[in-house]
């Protein structure tokens, strides 16, 4: 049936009109004047070639969205990434700012006090979550002229004291131990002593021991009375949130709210040239 295909004349008559369809396609443009069977030729082409072009021109775009999505894709994530960069320095730098703030307090505060105490300045490094309200460990130690028993400070007031050193470090019991009692007096009368006591679990503190007469308020602030042989006078402890009756009525009892946020202590200082005086007159 489809025998005359293995004609080679035929195929090679086919072939000859092909050549010159393309010849004639190929140079009629350079001429002004074609004639009908060039027209006829150029007319039996436009479909294909317009076919042509809009398969190429679509090619095209198609490839340019895939081209240009991966390039904004890249762009995205190279964004992200300088996003992510920006974020984690823009906290380095909050974080620096404010460790800037607390060693500039410090240090005001120690030149405020030079010739009255010596301080050493050092870094909460440690304390354990069991007993968070009872102990810290700081980066100075007995190298550094640390000792047991050493008054530890704050601007904002009273820590506690060292309990014990190595020689790079240093245990500070703070004031809301239950092991821990500050002689203390109320700043406003000048004339209400007593003991300030810490609850071990928990940042408050209780004032006992005052006389039931005692002129004691809310609000009123409690200091370091002085009368103890490791807490020098007048350091801020913190201040009276309530008052009650103890069942005795003769004493009265208040809760404290410390001067220092025990949470958030992170720097101290310890007060090395303590040296109180005891009862005869002499130095301890």
């Amino acid at each position: 049936m489809f025998g005359f295909l293995k004609n080679k004349f035929l195929w090679l008559i086919f072939l000859v009109i092909i050549l010159l369809l393309f010849l004639i396609n190929a140079t009629s443009p350079n001429r002004e004047d074609i004639t009908v069977i060039e027209k006829l030729v150029r007319d039996s082409y436009t479909p294909l070639q317009n076919g042509i072009h809009k398969l190429r021109t679509g090619w095209v775009g198609v490839t340019a969205v895939f081209s240009e999505k991966k390039v904004l894709n890249k762009q995205i994530e190279m964004l992200n990434r300088e996003n992510d960069r920006l974020k984690l320095q823009n906290q380095a730098l909050r974080e620096y700012e404010a460790e800037v703030q607390r060693l500039r307090n410090l240090l005001e505060f120690k030149n405020l006090n030079i010739g009255t105490y010596e301080l050493i300045a050092a870094q909460v490094i440690a304390r354990s979550p069991s007993n968070w309200y009872e102990l810290i460990i700081i980066n100075k130690g007995s190298r550094d002229g640390i000792k047991e028993g050493m008054p530890v400070i704050t601007p904002d007031g009273l820590v506690g004291r060292v309990g014990s050193t190595s020689e790079n470090s240093a245990q500070v019991n703070l004031i809301t131990d239950r092991q821990i009692a500050v002689g203390a007096i109320l700043q406003r009368t000048r004339e209400t002593n007593g003991i300030v006591e810490g609850q071990g679990s928990s940042s408050i503190l209780k004032m006992i021991n005052i006389p039931y007469y005692a002129a004691v308020e809310k609000n009123d602030k409690v200091i370091t009375s002085g009368l103890s042989q490791i807490y020098p006078k007048g350091i801020d402890i913190g201040t009276v949130s309530e008052v009650e009756k103890e069942p005795n009525g003769l004493l009265l009892s208040a809760s404290i709210t410390p001067a220092v946020d025990f949470d958030k202590l992170e720097e101290v200082l310890v007060v090395q040239n303590y040296y109180p005086i005891d009862t005869d007159g002499e130095e301890e």
